[in-house]
């Protein structure tokens, strides 16, 4: 017996899932990721991720990090490296950031220096403290 108009299944496609540090969780060292992080507990060391990395309100950061974009509603003491920062309300950054746009919210704290470059936050292939940098824009040619 043959099935007409059977349809083929599509092969999983292959994602990202995020990384995530729960709260009452302590790490020390080096994060290297190609997906999302969400930290809700303490990280001490230095975070490179091509996407995004949320500090979110019970989390706390200390070190350096260098992702696309950094969304801060806990505690960040560091140097960040990145296309945007968003500080949320009661969020608090202590540190320096070179970006391309800072967003920072009404009873958010940011103490620091703020660098702002034109250009996009282009990932180098393998992974390494220089793996997000900014880069000059295409000229258009018109």
């Amino acid at each position: 017996m043959a099935f007409f108009g059977k349809k083929k299944k599509k092969p999983a496609v292959a994602t990202s899932a995020a990384s995530i540090i729960t709260p009452g969780t302590a790490i020390h060292g080096e994060m290297r990721c190609e997906g999302n992080i969400l930290i809700n507990g303490e990280f001490e060391g230095n975070i490179i991720s091509r996407s995004e990395v949320v500090v979110g309100k019970t989390g706390r950061v200390r070190g350096e990090i260098h992702s696309q974009k950094l969304l801060v509603s806990g505690e960040f003491h560091g140097n960040f490296t990145g296309e945007v920062i968003d500080i949320m309300p009661y969020g608090k950054v202590y540190g320096d950031v070179k970006v391309n746009n800072i967003v920072i919210e009404p009873n958010a704290v940011f103490e620091g220096e703020t660098k702002i470059v034109s250009g996009r936050v282009a990932p180098e292939s393998g992974y390494g403290a220089t793996d997000v940098h900014i880069s000059e824009p295409k000229k258009l040619g018109y």
